[in-house]
């Protein structure tokens, strides 16, 4: 079973929280809300069964961190 990126990236003057269709874009002011916001999404998912992975993007769009939920 494939993990469900969860991508937190810079968007304008906030960050969003994108997983490629699997929930609706969240965009947030906070840097560390987005990022709070994607691991407690990527927990979610994993406690039903599908495997998560949280990317964190900086302002360069270059991935800085990466968790993986494994499913529950």
């Amino acid at each position: 079973m494939d993990a469900i990126r969860l991508h937190v990236r810079p968007a304008g003057d906030g960050w969003l929280v994108d997983a490629a269709g699997a929930v609706e874009p969240l965009v947030f002011a906070s840097g560390g809300r987005a990022e709070a916001q994607a691991h407690a999404l990527a927990r979610t998912l994993a406690r039903s069964g599908q495997a998560a992975r949280v990317l964190v993007h900086d302002r360069a769009h270059r991935v800085v961190g990466s968790t993986i939920y494994p499913p529950d």
